[in-house]
């Protein structure tokens, strides 16, 4: 398995640490740490040859910036080594932060690409950083955007609670088995909800066919939706047990979105993951705006399994 962990000096990019570094990673994973520089944060200099000199000042002023970046890496790597025998790789990038994450995700097909975000003011939720909405949005595969104490929670002594988010398809293996990746000390608690919505296309039929056809046709299809629904969680409830997991479901019906962060914040869960839909033919199908939404507004953090090409998504299920 490969994993991108986009890394700096921040609060939440070094939870996003500590948390890889507590994960037993399969064997032969590998574990690639970047580092992106950008010339604006350079301390000010000015050329002592006038003008011509810009070009030099550059130079030294990317140097400073290269050989700090190495330093830190340097000292990142270690502190994964001690904990966990992984191969890890450090890699230096100047330029945009979310452009540079997604070429070096593409450049060594990465499987997961973990950042850390911020988490809860007081007052508000903090919408996501730009870096991170982009990424989120148009990585090639999984994304766990690390808000809040992640690694507190999944190696704590008490069972770390795991929101599992379905929207009732069949194709369910990527949920699933990166659910069986994520090393606890204490097996989690986790919870698969999913949200029955009202299909979009019966309020153009309501105002073609009539009120109390609408309601009786809105009535026949939510029931099968209900039954539809509790089958698919049983069925994922029984997957899950196999993981020696304790394993609740919630079936409820709204706005997919609000309630998958209603149930998270009722159960003050520490994590949430939530399926996309990966590739169509060779291009990345966009993140839905369900998808989107939870990641934004989360209080906690967020997994999002994305397929990624067939010969990735292969390696990882295989």
């Amino acid at each position: 398995m490969k994993i991108l962990v986009a890394v700096d000096s921040s609060k939440d990019a070094r939870e996003a640490i500590r948390y890889v570094a507590s994960v037993e990673w399969p064997k032969k994973s590998e574990i690639y740490l970047l580092h992106v520089i950008e010339l604006k944060d350079a301390p000010p200099l000015m050329p002592s040859g006038g003008p011509f000199n810009w070009h030099q000042v550059i130079d030294r002023a990317r140097g400073k910036l290269v050989a700090k970046a190495e330093i830190f890496l340097k000292r990142t790597k270690k502190e994964i080594l001690k904990l966990q025998p992984l191969h890890v790789q450090s890699l230096v990038r100047e330029g945009l932060p979310g452009a540079e994450i997604l070429q070096a995700a593409k450049d060594y097909q990465s499987d997961l690409i973990i950042l850390g975000t911020r988490g809860l003011s007081n007052i508000k939720r903090f919408l996501l950083g730009s870096t991170s909405d982009w990424v989120m949005r148009d990585a090639s595969c999984s994304v766990l955007l690390v808000r809040g104490k992640l690694s507190r929670a999944m190696m704590g002594k008490t069972a770390a609670k795991i929101l599992l988010a379905t929207d009732g398809s069949s194709d369910v293996s990527h949920l699933v088995h990166m659910l069986r990746l994520l090393t606890c000390r204490t097996p989690p608690k986790v919870t698969v909800a999913h949200v029955i919505g009202r299909p979009a296309y019966l309020e153009g039929w309501y105002f073609g066919n009539g009120k109390a056809e609408f309601m009786r046709l809105a009535e026949r299809l939510l029931k099968k939706m209900e039954k539809d629904g509790a089958s698919h969680l049983e069925n994922m409830r029984q997957r899950v047990k196999k993981f020696n997991m304790k394993v609740d479901t919630v079936l409820t019906k709204g706005d997919p979105a609000d309630e998958i962060l209603k149930t998270a914040e009722r159960l003050k869960a520490a994590l949430i993951i939530v399926g996309s839909k990966g590739f169509k033919g060779s291009k990345p199908i966009p993140l839905g705006g369900v998808v989107r939404k939870i990641a934004r507004y989360a209080p906690c953090s967020v997994l999002i399994i994305r397929p990624g090409r067939p010969q990735v998504s292969q390696a990882i299920t295989g």
